[in-house]
């Protein structure tokens, strides 16, 4: 009976200790995806597809300020869809589909405040790529509407460990969604 209840303990130890670990540390390569609410990007009034949103990122330094914090950098790939209805008169005269693809690199301040909980504020840079589709006659003067360009945002966000290689994330920011959820592995 000694002999269960040493392993036992021995078990809890090690299993409390590779919990303890940190959320991120220098080499991590973690991989996300989620899906987002609410889209900053430009798709039209009504949105056909919702806000989905891949990216990867790496640890390049931790213990930056003390044994909690790490700086991070990555690459992020957004996507939405929606359309634009003009109408006049209670009838439709032009409809725009807009597809768009958001792509970024970012940087990101990590903070562990608690066992498995790995907080992060940071900043993206890149653009936003909208293929429109248009259907009617565009009645008035000029050209239609067009989507796209260079695109900047700050982002805050957290990831909570489930088990060390798999998380659940949310992050607020100006992406291709407002507020995204999502799940995150540690590669």
């Amino acid at each position: 009976m000694k002999r269960i209840l040493l392993v036992a303990a021995f078990a809890v130890c090690v299993a409390s200790e590779a919990m303890a670990q940190r959320a991120f540390n220098g080499g991590d390569a973690v991989l996300s995806a989620g899906i987002g609410m609410g889209t900053a990007v430009n798709v039209g009034s009504r949105t056909v597809v919702p806000p989905i949103a891949f990216q990867g990122e790496y640890c390049l330094l931790d213990r930056l300020f003390d044994d909690n914090s790490a700086l991070g950098v990555g690459a992020y790939v957004g996507f939405a869809a929606g359309k634009r209805p003009y109408t006049a008169e209670g009838y439709t005269y032009f409809t725009q589909k807009v597809n768009n693809v958001m792509l970024g690199v970012r940087g990101a301040l990590h903070y562990q405040f608690a066992d498995r909980l790995d907080a992060y504020l940071g900043l993206m840079l890149g653009g936003s790529i909208a293929n429109t589709r248009s259907e009617g006659v565009w009645m008035h003067g000029g050209n239609p509407p067009r989507y796209g360009g260079f695109l900047g945002d700050v982002f805050l966000g957290a990831r909570y460990y489930l088990l060390p290689q798999l998380a659940l994330y949310g992050e607020f920011g100006f992406g291709v969604a407002y507020f995204t959820v999502g799940v995150s592995f540690r590669i």
